[in-house]
């Protein structure tokens, strides 16, 4: 099985649309993150594994499980993909439905308790959602005064300060 989420990470003045794709497979287990992922996206692992637990969902012990951050041709280095990795992986354990995950755009850094921690570049990823005809974006609590700067009416911003809520 495999689960996709999207989701976006600022690129300089603009933006770079980036799908999150996971799958698990039986085998020895493991936790990989591919795709040009930068040092804090690789350390994202242990941040993402602990959110889940203390969430009160529980991590898939006997997987292997792989996220792809496409496009693979292309640098990430934003700690803005943590939720969304993290609604990959409770997708494929079945806590969450993938259908529950179409029109969504999600985005923010993970604390190990849950917590959804602010990124930079918010107002980039409100860009991305309204032209990738997003219907909602769920975006950290406090980014959401930034948000409101960019919206407009064809997009619904979701404010979220932990997984557990969200």
């Amino acid at each position: 099985m495999t689960s996709k989420v999207f989701t976006a990470v600022p690129n300089g003045i603009d933006y770079k649309t980036i799908t999150v794709e996971a799958d698990a497979n039986h085998g020895l287990p493991a936790f990989n993150i591919i795709g040009m992922a930068s040092r804090p996206i690789a350390e994202s692992r242990d941040r993402i594994r602990s959110a889940i637990r203390n969430s009160g969902f529980s991590f898939p012990a006997k997987s292997k499980i792989t996220i792809n951050l496409a496009p693979a041709d292309m640098s990430k280095d934003s700690t803005g993909l943590d939720l969304p990795i993290a609604l990959s992986i409770l997708t494929l354990s079945q806590q969450l439905l993938q259908q529950d995950l179409v029109g969504r755009m999600f985005v923010g850094e993970l604390s190990l308790s849950g917590e959804i921690k602010p990124i930079k570049g918010i107002i980039n990823i409100v860009e991305a959602a309204q032209k990738n005809q997003i219907k909602d974006l769920y975006i950290p609590y406090q980014n959401s005064a930034q948000a409101a700067i960019a919206v407009n009416t064809k997009i619904n911003v979701f404010p979220v300060k932990n997984l557990r809520e969200l």
